[in-house]
């Protein structure tokens, strides 16, 4: 594959997440202004960390790619591009996760500049 045509693909898939990204933040952020409560309610209830619930969430994403990876023409409840691209996000999330995290504890200096 050329880089060009692997640039569009990747520019293609960033914007595609993006897209995803707004269509389902409202629902799982329950309407609220915090882009990481669903985890952190998620552990409330649990009795886990959020970056526990997390790496849950994100498991599943992971696994969904690797079981279309190991068997290409299996039946995709919904398409692989769509499950690439919720990789994608949560490792944003999940990114962003642990920044707060850091920035909670008093160590800053892995925090995003004009954050």
């Amino acid at each position: 594959m050329k880089n060009k045509t692997y640039q569009n693909i990747s520019k293609q898939l960033d914007e595609a997440a993006k897209k995803i990204m707004k269509a389902k933040q409202p629902e799982y952020t329950n309407k609220n202004e915090d882009v990481l409560h669903n985890f952190k309610s998620s552990a409330k209830m649990l009795g886990l960390l959020p970056m526990e619930v997390w790496a849950v969430f994100f498991h599943k994403h992971v696994q969904a790619i690797l079981s279309h990876a190991h068997n290409p023409e299996m039946h995709e409840a919904e398409p692989i591009q769509s499950r690439y691209c919720d990789a994608i996000n949560y490792l944003h999330l999940g990114y962003a996760l642990t920044l707060e995290k850091k920035s909670t504890n008093g160590n800053n200096k892995n925090r995003i500049k004009n954050s």
